[in-house]
């Protein structure tokens, strides 16, 4: 979330008389933020963040929030827009008492009263643009799609094949191990697909992971004694990012639920063949580009995974595909479309 408002940022192209105002409760440092902008530090607090807005000295035309959150209270004249990438708790169970508490002040108290008073409202596809339809009162006119953009690894030196020993040929997931991501179904694919033909390949899961969720997968790979050919490698570098995307046999991505799909499209641009979802925004976004599975049954994520391992035809026509359609998704069009939309109003 993080990489995609300083993206935003960066490529919103500003006209001569544009003054751009970031708030942030630390202070921006200039080699991260190049746009010209002026940065007023705001209170850490939550309770500290209200009263400064309930006092704003300023009067911009617009503000712009980076989730679909507003203060309890903003001068009557300025319009908000605010961002919203997906709907994730509304759509999939949540764990966890004070997990499930926060979601429903989040999610049922205050997301309703925000959307209602925003201007505007920025989601990151049509399946976001649609989940806010249906679960908030919105009209369709008030929610404007602008899709994200996706990394450029141009210049990333990919990290030295040796980092890969013992692993190759593999797939690979990159995301956080969590039960929306469906990690789960990818792995109980995978040892399907060894049990069905005996492939020699491994599986490769890059991303934070921990927990019960990551540990009922450990234990179901050892009940088919696979543990020595799932490799959870924790966070990696750029570098190794890239090596990963362009070494592998294909991007297995099945989500349930995503409010863009960021990582099939780095992985279409880099020259990878990509599995996911056939609902969401990552169908949307991926298109015919890739294979599209139905994220709840393994078999299907499972026989995809066999297509393209064993049909080379079909996975250089998806490696041209998915090149192609990744061309369509970039930072500095997210950007212009934005900076639209905020001198709309």
């Amino acid at each position: 979330m993080g990489y995609a408002v300083l993206e935003l940022l960066k490529n919103l192209p500003l006209q001569k008389d544009d003054t751009l105002i970031v708030y942030s409760a630390k202070a921006i440092k200039k080699d991260v933020l190049i746009t010209p902008h002026i940065n007023i530090l705001v209170p850490k607090s939550l309770l500290g963040k209200f009263f400064y807005f309930l006092r704003l000295k300023e009067r911009p035309d617009v503000m712009l929030f980076m989730a679909p959150l507003l203060p309890l209270w903003l001068p009557r004249k300025v319009k908000a827009i605010v961002l919203c990438q997906e709907l994730a708790s509304q759509k999939t169970p949540i764990e966890g008492l004070r997990d499930r508490l926060l979601a429903v002040v989040r999610d049922h108290i205050l997301m309703p009263i925000c959307l209602s008073r925003a201007t505007k409202i920025v989601a990151a596809s049509h399946a976001t643009k649609q989940d806010i339809h249906q679960f908030y009162t919105v009209s369709e006119e008030k929610v404007v799609v602008i899709y994200d953009g996706c990394q450029d690894f141009t210049h990333v030196t990919p990290a030295s094949i040796k980092f890969l020993e013992g692993k190759t040929p593999f797939f690979f997931f990159t995301g956080r191990v969590k039960r929306r991501k469906n990690v789960h179904g990818i792995v109980s694919a995978f040892i399907s697909l060894i049990e069905r033909t005996g492939i020699l390949c491994n599986l490769i899961i890059a991303g934070g992971h921990g927990g019960s969720y990551y540990e009922s997968m450990q234990k179901e790979l050892r009940e088919h004694h696979l543990e020595g050919r799932v490799f959870f490698l924790g966070y990696v570098s750029v570098e190794e990012l890239v090596a990963l995307y362009k070494n592998a046999v294909a991007f297995v991505f099945p989500s349930y639920n995503e409010g863009f799909g960021m990582p099939p499209v780095e992985a279409m641009s880099l020259g990878l063949p990509v599995i996911t979802s056939n609902i969401s925004s990552t169908a949307e976004v991926v298109a015919d580009a890739g294979l599209l599975v139905d994220p709840y049954s393994v078999d299907d994520i499972s026989n995809a995974m066999e297509r393209i391992y064993t049909d080379q035809a079909l996975r250089a026509e998806l490696i041209t595909k998915g090149y192609e359609r990744s061309k369509r998704f970039s930072w500095a069009t997210s950007g212009k479309e934005l900076a639209e939309t905020l001198r709309s109003l």
